[in-house]
């Protein structure tokens, strides 16, 4: 089986049907949330995408969707705390929105035994009455939409074909990752946001990258993994526009064909094999606030981010990685979906809250099968800085408390 397959009549008419849903309730997010017309006449753009479930009875679910296009600064995560998001690039953000509606999901089947969720389900496994209780339905499909291809190495050719901005033409500097969209020759190499060369540095990497370590590691981020199976929790297929598609760059970027061919051994938990997706395409609809919709060459991106979860009732207007008006130092300022938001309510779901001591957020990343199976794609990636650890209290049990939530 090919790592990448190409997009079938059946596949497009199901890809053109997912993006008709996600832009219908992006119509129904609140204006605030969007980009729009600043005081000078400039006109904002931004990049969507959305995770999208399709049940066991065939029926669409729009689980999550985001907007975005920045990144912070690395050394800003260094003081986080867990309540600021580094990444708001679209595809990550759906990405993290997707495993706050699971979460939510498992929270509600756990309080309410009658609750029918759309596709998750209590674990049947004997020794998971304690931890991972839930799974995703087995049935299911996960498709991940976005408006534009993922930045990073699966976009170098058409950014190569259109770039206007200059870089430093000093040599390649070996062993570290590209920063954005520089050197566009060089294909097949890991590479960090934000794109802009005179941008603080992130070392966040890139979403090509990212995508790809998910073929390893699932949807689910290291929190989630604590109540649910990864089973079923990979992404079955990415869907972008068909006028924005280069196979020879995905089968690249993201295919045992391409730059993983590094990989020379799958030795780590048999739960966390490599599995690729497939990429789909559509043609229209457009979406309405993409750069090439606004037709300004004077345009710019916008600032804010949108961040859609299908169970919670208020989407989120996020800016520079918080909540957008609050406080910088206030604790409603963090996101539904921060690392101490997601991990915090985990640790209540999982019971994780009893007996004494306390628990930091690394320890729970570092004592994760997941990490340990990312560490395997990283290396076949090879050039994988890291970035600066964001690790706080999430809960002090001889306290009898949690770390105070940013929300």
């Amino acid at each position: 089986m090919m790592d990448v397959v190409a997009t079938t009549v059946d596949s497009h008419k199901l890809a053109t049907a997912i993006a008709e849903l996600v832009f219908s309730v992006y119509k129904s997010c609140p204006s605030k949330c969007k980009p729009t017309v600043r005081p000078d006449g400039t006109r904002e753009w931004t990049n969507l995408a959305s995770v999208v479930v399709q049940t066991r009875d065939g029926e669409l679910i729009c689980t999550s969707m985001a907007t975005g296009v920045k990144a912070i600064s690395d050394s800003t995560v260094a003081t986080a705390a867990g309540r600021i998001l580094h990444d708001s690039h679209a595809e990550i953000l759906a990405i993290r929105a997707f495993n706050r509606y699971l979460i939510n999901e498992c929270q509600n089947l756990d309080d309410d035994q009658l609750y029918f969720s759309p596709c998750v389900v209590r674990s049947d496994k004997a020794e998971s009455q304690r931890f991972k209780r839930f799974r995703l339905d087995e049935k299911c499909r996960i498709y991940l939409l976005a408006t534009e291809v993922p930045c990073g190495d699966a976009s170098m050719e058409h950014v190569g074909a259109g770039t206007k901005e200059s870089w430093d033409a000093s040599q390649l500097e070996r062993g570290r990752p590209l920063k954005g969209r520089e050197y566009f020759s060089e294909i097949g190499q890991v590479r960090t946001k934000p794109g802009r060369s005179d941008a603080p540095e992130s070392l966040s990497k890139s979403c090509t990258d990212k995508l790809c370590l998910r073929q390893f590691t699932s949807l689910l981020l290291t929190p989630t993994t604590k109540v649910m199976e990864t089973d079923g929790a990979y992404l079955d297929a990415l869907i972008v526009p068909k006028s924005k598609i280069n196979p020879h760059s995905f089968t690249r970027a993201f295919g045992r064909q391409g730059r993983l061919a590094r990989m020379s051994d799958l030795n780590g938990d048999r739960s966390f094999l490599f599995r690729p997706f497939e990429y789909w395409t559509y043609g229209l609809p457009q979406f309405e606030h993409s750069k090439e919709s606004i037709e300004d060459e004077n345009s710019k991106p916008s600032n804010i981010s949108l961040i859609y979860v299908a169970n919670i009732l208020d989407a989120e207007a996020i800016v520079k990685g918080r909540k957008m008006g609050a406080k910088a130092s206030s604790v409603h300022a963090s996101s539904f979906t921060s690392r101490i938001r997601l991990t915090q309510d985990v640790i209540r779901l999982a019971r994780m809250d009893a007996g004494s001591g306390r628990t930091m957020y690394l320890d729970l990343k570092r004592d994760s099968v997941r990490q340990r199976q990312k560490d395997i794609g990283r290396r076949a990636l090879g050039n994988w800085w890291q970035t600066a650890e964001d690790n706080f209290v999430v809960c002090d049990r001889n306290n009898n408390k949690q770390g105070v939530i940013g929300g």
